[in-house]
């Protein structure tokens, strides 16, 4: 990007500060030519506040919120930016959950321009290399190859696609092309909070309708790019090593798995 300022916003609320903590030291060790503003979003001020970042390029503000519990933390995500908009003046944002660790500097990976203001993350779960490559994991792995094939004659397309149409997030089998992930996702600041406006909105239509996406904020997020054009950003931006398809994609930023965690 050409401007080296960019404001991640992360919801951190009960234990979660804890990995917010780790995300902010993995950026100190790893991002060294841009400046992060670290916007988080927590009940957990006075941990926030003894936690000290010594990086000269990095910044951190703290909003306080309610203790939002699971799944509230996320449907409420969009609703919670929306708020706090007028205080979020960095000219590039981007979201990021709690549980992530930044590995390199992901800001040199970062297109000059977003199609539309917008950049959303493929899933790693969904993505498939391409060509040659394809044909040699499918040889490799015989039985993603039969649930790949299943998936997309059942669904029409592989991802965890909202599949109540009931939900604002339900997504049309015509329209079911690429899936995005939840964890990470970047904009230009005008652009990112029309595009949460409009994310809030959804949700709330849910909520009055007595109606819960399958997979909450990810739903409706790829209900609104399944409705919009915008950059796509390699599976790098959302690594997670448990996926055996991804091993030739270079890591930028990993997903913690918490299973394997102790917090």
């Amino acid at each position: 990007m050409s401007d080296n300022s960019i404001g991640v916003l992360t919801v951190a609320t009960n234990k979660y500060i804890y990995y917010w903590i780790d995300l902010v030291k993995s950026a100190s060790k790893n991002i060294l030519d841009s400046n992060l503003v670290f916007h988080v979003f927590t009940d957990q001020v006075s941990v926030a506040k003894q936690f000290e970042c010594t990086s000269s390029n990095i910044r951190v503000i703290i909003h306080e919120i309610p203790a939002h519990g699971w799944p509230e933390a996320t449907l409420l995500r969009y609703s919670i930016f929306g708020e706090f908009s007028s205080k979020i003046v960095e000219p590039i944002l981007m979201h990021l959950d709690a549980d992530m660790l930044i590995c390199t500097d992901f800001t040199v990976e970062l297109p000059p321009s977003f199609i539309n203001g917008i950049g959303l993350v493929r899933h790693p779960g969904f993505f498939r290399p391409n060509s040659i490559n394809l044909i040699s994991y499918y040889a490799k792995n015989l039985r993603f190859l039969t649930r790949d094939v299943r998936m997309k004659v059942r669904i029409g397309g592989l991802g965890s696609w909202e599949i109540n149409s009931l939900s604002r997030a339900f997504v049309a089998r015509k329209k079911r092309k690429i899936y995005v992930c939840g964890g990470t996702w970047f904009g230009v600041r005008e652009n990112f909070f029309k595009m949460v406006a409009e994310l809030d909105q959804s949700v709330n239509v849910d909520s009055l309708n007595g109606v819960m996406a399958t997979w909450h904020d990810e739903s409706h997020l790829n209900w609104w790019k399944s409705n919009n054009d915008c950059t796509v950003l390699s599976s790098s931006f959302c690594f997670d090593p448990t996926y055996s398809q991804l091993k030739n994609l270079p890591e930028f930023i990993r997903a913690v798995d918490k299973r394997l965690d102790t917090k």
